[in-house]
Formats: structure tokens, C-alpha cells, sequence
């Protein structure tokens, strides 16, 4: 990259765990905006392999705004039943065709659609409660002025549709960014970051469930730490097949309030004091519980939509630089909301392995320029001063990166490289 655009600079920001506070939150995996993000991912992916086994190149394809229509439930202590279907929107483009032969482009949508849903929602109906509504469309986009030069000289017209191999190149964008765009990494996590993961992986996961099947997977949560306190607000969803009385939900709040002290004393340092809070809305009096059919409130009317949730690393840091672009479902050859998310999280991690400081990686792209050239890289460590040799030590680290782009974006492709 020009030397010029690439600065490293030490802001005298206090690593995270040292400062005063932090506030972080973390949807978990049957969260709708969540569910969004994973399914772009894997569609994305799915059709990335698809493309590479059949034609040796990834075809242009953007998956990132999909949404979920919530659908609506009655649930009773004991069971309920669906009334209306869950929707997802496929708002995507792809390309249909390459060298005459059709791409079964919404198979691969579906597919990954259903095979998700069956492991995150398994009690979700999918015959009867999930609708996938098509609303794939071809547009190429602005760039083509309709004067005597666009149908010999304007490569537009074959982005989704491509009639032989002449054109093949022209899907991977000659390796320039598609758009203009800023993202955000960091590392390494905070330990109330890394807390709050640790916490919703091990209620979502097989074991916690085989021993407690009352629990869904439409679990959020929120902490906060003051000084050495921390505090931690749960959602956790009650299946109603699995919870036969009120009673019994409480019975079972209660011991997961003890599940979770000792679990989480366990993790932390012995400094730290914990509380923690459980389905605070919870209203006897009008029959208000966070009880579901399917253990997400997707089938309830809760809405997702892709890039509201989880950042790349797993969490929402309110107390960070955070990047605001949504990663998942963009095509991961040339959408630098992806690929350059990807690169600064590589960045950012082999900068704290290899010097031990906590740093940001902020890089911004232009329209039309080379992906290893970025408009502007700035990598800024925590601290007051940074020693020549670090400098050197970090422009090297960028620098091998971005001479890394397709390596990395076949890791993407693979699931080496997880962006949500």
C-alpha cells in the first residue's frame, strides 16, 4: 500500500480493562437479528463453494439484506400452538446463469435457509411456519448511461448473467473495492467481552441443553462493570412444552441465577463481585413471562434484520470504537465491509500477540481502488508512546496482510475466518 496512507500512532487510551467501566451486550444464536446474520453468512458461503467447485471463480452475489418477518404464537404453561408463519426475505443478488448453464442460486438460499433454522429453532415447523419469500432481484446497479458506448464498452450488463468465460473476470471487480466504506477491529477482547460470549455459548450449547431443555436459544445478554463490580441482565426463553407450571419456571430461574454465580465465579478473577439478573420483565399479575413455543421470539413478532446485532467478534461493545458496517452475506472477493473486516480483525490480533498492546485497526476504502491499497489504514495502540522498532514491527504486519487478500477470502469461504 502508499506509505502516506498507512499511520500508527499511540492515542494514550486506557486498555479497556483498566478503564472505569464497560458495557457490553451479546444476542445469542436463536436472536432473529442473529439468525439473520448467520444465514447470509452461510448462504454466502454455500454459493461461494458452489461457484468455485463448478466454475474455478466466485460469482458476483451480495447477501446482506436479508431480513425476518416474526411470525405469531399462543403459548400456555405446558405447550401452545403457531398461528401465522415466520418470514425470511431473501433481498439478495446473484448471478443466475454462467455460460448458458442456470445457477440453482435460491436451492442454495433454501438449503442453507431450512438447515439452519433446523439447528438453531429444531421445534420450528418449517413445512408449515416458514415462509421463504424471493425477492432476488438482477438490477446491475448505477453505472451504465444509456449513450452509443454502454452495450460494447460497459461490462454491467453481464454482472448476473454471464455468457462465457470472456467475461468471468469482470465478477471479481479486478480486485478494487465496490464502495467507499470505514470499518473497525480491535484486540483483545475485555473480560467482560470475553464473559458475556462464554455465558451465552455454554446456555446455547448441546450440553447445557441435554441437561436443561426448558432453555431456548434466544438468549441476551447485557453487562456492565464498574470498577472491579459486575453486573449481567439476562433473557433466557423457556420452552413451554418443557415447563409444565409457573412454578416450575420459577423453580428453574432460580437455579439458573445459581448456575450461573458459580459459573461465572469460576471464570473470573476472585477480585471481581457479580450479580446477576434474570427475565426482569417477568409480571405474574398479567401472565408475563419469556415463554415460547420454539425458544426464540421469532415466532412471536420480533423482527431481524441483517447487520443489527453482533459486531464481527461476537459482541455489541458499547464502550469501544466499533464499526457500523454489517459483514455478513456480502460477497467476500471484493466487499470491502467484509474483507476489510476481516483483514483489520487479522491485523489487530497479530498486534497484540506479537507487541502485547491493545490497539484499533481503522481502515477506509475508495470506490474503485485496489483492495491491497487502502485509502487510509491507522492502527492505534493504547498507551503514550510507541518505540520505532514496534512502528516498523506493525507497518510489516499490515503490510503482509493486504499482499494476503485471496487466501483470506477462500478462508472466509471455508468457515476458517467466522465474521459474526
Amino acid at each position: 500500500m502508499d506509505k502516506k496512507n498507512l499511520k500508527i500512532v499511540a492515542s494514550g487510551l486506557i486498555p479497556t480493562d483498566k478503564k472505569e467501566f464497560d458495557i457490553v451486550e451479546r444476542k445469542g444464536v436463536g436472536h432473529p437479528d442473529t439468525l439473520c446474520d448467520v444465514i447470509a453468512e452461510k448462504i454466502s458461503a454455500n454459493y461461494s463453494k458452489f461457484c468455485l467447485e463448478r466454475y474455478s471463480t466466485i460469482l458476483r452475489h451480495m447477501v446482506d439484506k436479508i431480513a425476518l418477518s416474526g411470525g405469531a404464537s399462543r403459548v400456555r404453561f405446558g405447550g401452545g400452538e403457531m398461528i401465522s408463519p415466520v418470514r425470511m426475505y431473501l433481498n439478495c443478488r446473484f448471478t443466475k446463469s454462467f455460460e448458458n448453464e442456470t445457477i440453482p442460486y435460491l436451492q442454495i438460499a433454501t438449503d442453507s435457509i431450512r438447515s439452519h433454522f433446523g439447528e438453531i429453532i429444531p421445534l420450528l415447523n418449517q413445512d408449515k411456519w416458514l415462509m421463504i419469500v424471493d425477492n432476488t432481484h438482477f438490477s446491475p446497479g448505477p453505472g451504465i448511461v444509456y449513450d452509443k458506448n454502454w452495450e460494447t464498452n460497459n461490462e454491467r450488463k453481464f454482472f448476473f448473467d454471464v455468457p462465457n468465460k470472456d467475461f468471468a473476470y469482470f465478477h471479481n471487480n479486478s480486485f478494487r473495492s465496490n464502495d467507499t466504506s470505514t470499518i473497525v477491529t480491535y484486540h483483545p477482547l475485555s473480560v467482560l467481552e470475553q464473559l458475556v460470549i462464554l455465558i451465552e455459548q455454554t446456555l446455547s450449547g448441546k450440553e447445557f441443553k441435554s441437561l436443561n431443555p426448558w432453555v431456548g436459544t434466544d438468549i441476551k445478554v447485557m453487562g456492565r462493570r464498574n470498577h472491579d463490580h459486575i453486573q449481567l441482565t439476562l433473557a433466557v426463553p423457556f420452552i413451554a412444552s418443557k415447563t409444565p407450571s409457573k412454578e416450575f419456571y420459577f423453580e428453574k430461574l432460580l437455579e439458573l441465577n445459581q448456575f450461573l454465580i458459580g459459573f461465572v465465579q469460576k471464570k473470573l478473577d476472585s477480585k471481581y463481585q457479580v450479580n446477576i439478573f434474570l427475565n426482569t420483565r417477568d409480571d405474574v399479575n398479567k401472565s408475563d413471562y419469556y415463554l415460547t413455543l420454539t425458544g426464540s421470539a421469532i415466532e412471536s413478532g420480533d423482527e431481524g434484520v441483517v447487520g443489527r446485532g453482533n459486531r464481527y467478534n461476537g459482541v455489541i461493545p458499547f464502550t469501544r470504537h466499533m464499526t457500523l458496517e454489517a459483514c455478513c452475506g456480502k460477497n467476500p472477493v471484493y466487499h470491502v465491509g467484509k474483507l476489510y473486516t476481516a483483514l483489520g480483525s487479522i491485523i489487530s490480533k497479530e498486534v497484540h500477540t506479537l507487541t502485547g498492546l491493545e490497539n484499533y485497526v481503522f481502515m477506509t476504502s475508495q470506490m474503485g481502488r485496489s483492495l491491497n491499497d487502502p485509502w487510509s489504514v491507522v492502527v492505534e495502540v493504547c498507551g503514550k508512546d510507541i518505540s520505532p522498532g514496534t512502528q516498523q514491527l506493525i507497518k510489516a504486519i499490515v503490510e503482509k496482510t493486504l499482499a494476503d487478500i485471496p487466501s483470506i477470502t477462500l478462508k472466509i469461504v471455508r468457515g476458517d475466518l467466522i465474521l459474526y
